[in-house]
């Protein structure tokens, strides 16, 4: 898998964490739910960001302005929220 790097900060040791199963490292811990979505290449206005936990289990998604704490390996999904065409 490709790890895309994140703008520095926090003076931390980088650390890596997934969305939709795609890499990522960054040395800024602390991100909101839009500034991950927006890292991933996906719009806020369409995806919200969820956490994976335990065997699976995905939690409630965040708002796009909720300050998200990335831990060592985090797995993260979007959820898609825009429109549905009609066919």
């Amino acid at each position: 898998m490709a790890t895309h790097p994140t703008s520095p900060g926090g003076g931390q040791p980088p650390v890596t964490f997934s969305i939709d199963g795609v890499e990522f490292r960054t040395d800024d811990r602390r991100q909101t739910a839009g500034e991950l979505l927006a890292l991933a290449g996906l719009d806020p206005a369409d995806y919200d960001l969820a956490r994976v936990v335990g065997q699976g289990q995905v939690e409630k998604p965040f708002t796009d302005d909720r300050e998200i704490q990335i831990t060592p390996g985090a797995k993260f999904v979007s959820v898609f929220t825009g429109p549905t065409p009609v066919v």
